[in-house]
This record gives structure tokens, sequence and C-alpha cells, in this order.
């Protein structure tokens, strides 16, 4: 490469992925060419890859729900698209994208990439869940293929060598990554069924992928809100915390250095009860995966631009109450 790519990060960040996960990032990006100058046009489309994320999402979940190896893994129990875990998929796709448009490729963000790769094997945090990696594969074409398009279609005879540039980088970016999700898999395979694809509803997809990207970019419903009672400040004393069920939403409620907190209960990895989890400090640690969060604004540790849904709470006459968006 040109110039090094960044290296540093809080060493607390980059915990979870492979020790060498930085360093053969890096090691990739100069096999593949993948320079400075690449870097930065990257980071000069996003405004284009903001723009068609929710179609990209929509696009990419439309296309996993189609295939019943794939399709089996957004279902509940009773064989229906489990809504509320689909969305939360969408967020941290999206969120991931959104990363990866900021154009800092530091050890935080290889360890990430290398986490997640470990998730979909054998070797992650819930052994229960195996991709084959073929649809590993297939998933970083399609999106590949998707921004490819998106950039085609916002710069085509309008800044050629710019599309040139930028589709050029996001495809040796590409490389990298899926080297980095593919390392994980070993000599790991599983056999196919071919099984034919499904129906589904498009137009409740494309529905879904707008709330849940418009979500991670700061866009909440609020047109107006409810104000809740959930409890006295005596229920709730200093270092202590309590959970509650509005509208079908957990919320933990925490009383932390005098101040109180309110986070969706809900991890963003497999939704487990993180407002259940061990607080040290600042951080609460999701009992099911060990995923950090910040209990002050609900930012995951190891990705800032990831967060937990966060309640306004009011404290009046001894009694606290939360805002709930509807």
């Amino acid at each position: 490469m040109n110039e090094t790519l960044t290296q540093t990060t809080p060493p607390t960040l980059a915990k979870r992925g492979a020790p060498d996960a930085g360093k053969y990032f890096r090691y990739m990006a100069e096999f593949v060419g993948f320079t400075r100058e690449d870097e930065q046009a990257i980071v000069k489309t996003k405004p284009i890859v903001e723009k068609h994320l929710a179609g990209i999402v929509s696009d990419f979940y439309e296309h996993l729900l189609r295939y019943p190896p794939t399709r089996k893994f957004f279902l509940d129990k009773n064989g229906n698209i489990d809504v509320p875990y689909l969305q939360l998929r969408m967020r941290h796709n999206a969120n991931f994208w959104r990363r990866t448009v900021e154009g800092n490729y530091d050890d935080d963000y290889a360890s990430y990439i290398d986490y997640v790769g470990r998730a979909h094997t054998s070797h992650g945090a819930d052994p229960s869940i195996y991709i084959a990696e073929r649809y590993v594969i297939g998933m970083v074409g399609f999106i590949s293929h998707a921004l490819s398009h998106a950039i085609m279609e916002e710069l085509h005879d309008r800044d050629e060598e710019f599309e040139h540039d930028a589709k050029e980088a996001w495809d040796k970016l590409m490389m990298v990554v899926l080297e980095m999700l593919s390392r994980a898999y070993y000599n790991e395979r599983a056999p196919e069924t071919f099984e034919p694809s499904v129906v589904i509803d498009e137009a409740h997809i494309e529905q879904l992928a707008q709330q849940a990207v418009g979500q991670e970019m700061g866009q909440r419903e609020t047109s107006y809100v409810k104000i809740v009672t959930v409890a006295r400040v005596e229920e709730i004393p200093e270092g202590e915390r309590k959970i509650i069920n509005v509208d079908g939403i957990s919320i933990g409620i925490f009383h932390h250095n005098g101040n109180f907190y309110a986070l969706h209960n809900s991890c963003l990895h497999r939704g487990g009860p993180v407002c259940t989890g061990s607080l040290n400090g600042d951080v609460i640690e999701c009992p099911w995966h060990g995923f950090q969060y910040d209990v002050r604004d609900g930012h995951l540790l190891t990705d800032p631009k990831s967060h937990l849904d966060t309640f306004r709470v009011q404290v009046e006459d001894d009694e606290v109450k939360l805002e709930i968006p509807q």
C-alpha cells in the first residue's frame, strides 16, 4: 500500500476478534492493492451509499427470505417471519455499511469483521447458528453488486472518472472483507439441499427496511410521545435497576451515578436481555454473548455508531417517568 491504514484502537474495543485481525486486514489490503486513495474514494461515496442504503438492505433481505437455507434464520417457532428480529438484523447490516463508508479501517473495524465471520460458524458465540460459507460469499457479492449499481446510477455520464475510481475502491475493499469473513470457516462444509425459493411480500420487507435504516440514521417516528410513570424514585435506589414492559417493549431503567437512564432490553446481536447483565462502571454486558454497551447512551463499545434504543427519563414529584415515542 502507498500508506499504512490506521492501526491504533483502544485495546478494550478490539478484544472480540482474533488478535491478529488488524494485522491480517492490512496485509490483505496491501495484497489486493487497496490504497489510501481508495479509502478516500469510498468516503466520497457516503452520500450515495446512504441515499440507496434502504433499497440495498431491502433487496438483500428479500433475497435471503426467498431461499429456505437462509430464510430459516428469520423465522419464529411457528414458521412465520420474526419481524422484530428481522428488523434487528436490518439495522445491524445498515450500520455496518454506514460504518464502512466512514473509511476508518482500524484494528477495531478489522476485529469486528473477524468476529462477524466467526459468528456465522460453529466457532462463534452461539454454536447453534451456522451459516454455510457459500451464503457469506453470496452476501458479499450481492452487496458489492448493489453498491456498484448505486454508484453507476448516480455518477454515470456525470463524473465517469470518479465512478471508475469509486467502483474499483469498493471492489478491492470487498475482496478484503470477504477474505476476513471466510477465513473463520477453516474446513467446515455443509451440504446443499437445493430447496425451491419462497414467495415473499416484497412491499412489506421494503417497509421494514426503510424503518430499520431510518432508525440507524436517527430518523425516529416521534409524531407524539406518551409519558408513562414506571416507578417511584425509592423503588430504584442508586446502583440498582428495574426491568419494565411498556406496550410489549422490554426496557431497563438504571439509577446510575445520580442519574436515570432507560435502554431497550434487547441486545443488537441476538436480542438478548442485555439490561439484566452485569454492570461494571458505565458498561453493561449482555449475559448471552458478552456484547458491551455504555449504560449512559446505549452505544456498543466495539462500534460507537451502533446503539440500543434509549428513552428519555423524567423525574417529577419523586416519580420516574419515561417518554415513549408513538
